[in-house]
């Protein structure tokens, strides 16, 4: 009989990313919800974006924060009825988003929270390890 520990001898990278990502996913979704946000980590993704750059289709947002087009249109669809974004049409297919009123007052506050969680990620290793962490990341993604 082969126990647990003999199946991986090397760590399972792919598993610890993977859960590292959950719980870093449930730590936001946890301090928008106490901050009253009402929004997901997934609407977040989106208004993070329209905060550095308004006007994107919904297409192009899908592509940057490499989500699929339906759940970017979700978002947007979710984000137009809290009342965050605005849309315009640019053909049949394509929506163009935008900040609305209340999205743009709200920037402070949304940004407060990624910037705490942010922090408190920052907060867990040294600097030299965040450089080394984010280098073999970004080897990975490529």
């Amino acid at each position: 009989m082969t126990n647990k520990s003999q199946i991986y001898q090397t760590p399972n990278v792919g598993c610890l990313i993977g859960t590292a990502y959950q719980v870093l996913l449930s730590k936001l979704s946890t301090a928008l919800t106490e901050a009253e946000l009402s929004i997901t980590t997934a609407e977040y993704l989106v208004l993070r974006l329209l905060y550095d750059k308004e006007g994107l289709q919904q297409c192009e947002i899908a592509d940057i924060i490499g989500r699929d087009k339906a759940g970017v249109s979700r978002c947007v669809a979710s984000l137009e009825k809290k009342g965050f974004v605005k849309t315009e049409s640019v053909s049949h297919k394509c929506l163009r988003v935008y900040l609305s009123e209340d999205g743009k007052k709200k920037r402070a506050a949304v940004m407060r929270v990624a910037n705490e969680r942010h922090q408190a990620l920052v907060d867990l290793v040294s600097s030299n390890d965040m450089e080394i962490f984010v280098k073999v990341l970004k080897a990975i993604i490529q």
